[in-house]
């Protein structure tokens, strides 16, 4: 597996698929996932969708594309996983924007490296990072659509991939078999 693609989608996919398992959710509960805007640049085959990202190593490898592509499988599985929730719970996908001190600026090779310093100026601190996903825990009643992507605190519209139902379907169950968690039944 490839570690952006572990990070980004198989852990939170874990880690939810295990507390719904274990019964540790409340009735009402509300998974929110971090997520990005920048989805929008992945590269997806939708016939054939890599949810471990090993297809990588067969093509020209790019930083971004890979984190975006690793978003975009998170936002589809997400989008499905909505649909298989107990009456009452909700899940998420935040965009907390491009936030200052990332590890995505830092952390940053080639020429994302270069570049970096040149997005600072656009970037917002934090404590503004946080408000869409602070927001979806908190609002009353419950913001809508589950599985839907948020930014400033308001739905917004990702890609046209990530509004694939079939795709979704499709990763889901894929990630679920790769990762040997029992589908949650719809």
């Amino acid at each position: 597996m490839e570690r952006t693609y572990a990070l980004n989608h198989h852990a939170p996919f874990l880690l939810t698929h295990a507390l719904l398992a274990e019964k540790a959710l409340t009735p009402d509960a509300r998974i929110i996932n971090m997520s990005s805007f920048v989805e929008k640049r992945a590269r997806l085959d939708a016939t054939d969708p890599d949810v471990a990202g090993t297809s990588w190593n067969r093509r020209f490898f790019h930083q971004m594309n890979v984190y975006a592509t690793s978003k975009l499988v998170s936002l589809l599985a997400a989008r499905e996983l909505a649909h298989r929730l107990p009456d009452g719970m909700s899940v998420y996908n935040a965009d907390p924007g491009m936030v200052k001190g990332t590890g995505m600026n830092s952390n940053a090779g080639g020429l994302m490296r270069l570049t970096a310093p040149l997005f600072r100026p656009f970037s917002i601190t934090p404590d503004e990072g946080v408000r869409t996903p602070v927001w979806l825990a908190r609002a009353s009643p419950a913001p809508r659509p589950s599985g839907g992507f948020f930014s400033r605190s308001r739905p917004e519209t990702p890609s046209r991939l990530a509004l694939d139902d079939a795709l979704a379907l499709t990763v889901y169950t894929r990630t679920a078999a790769l990762l040997g968690v029992e589908p949650l039944t719809r």
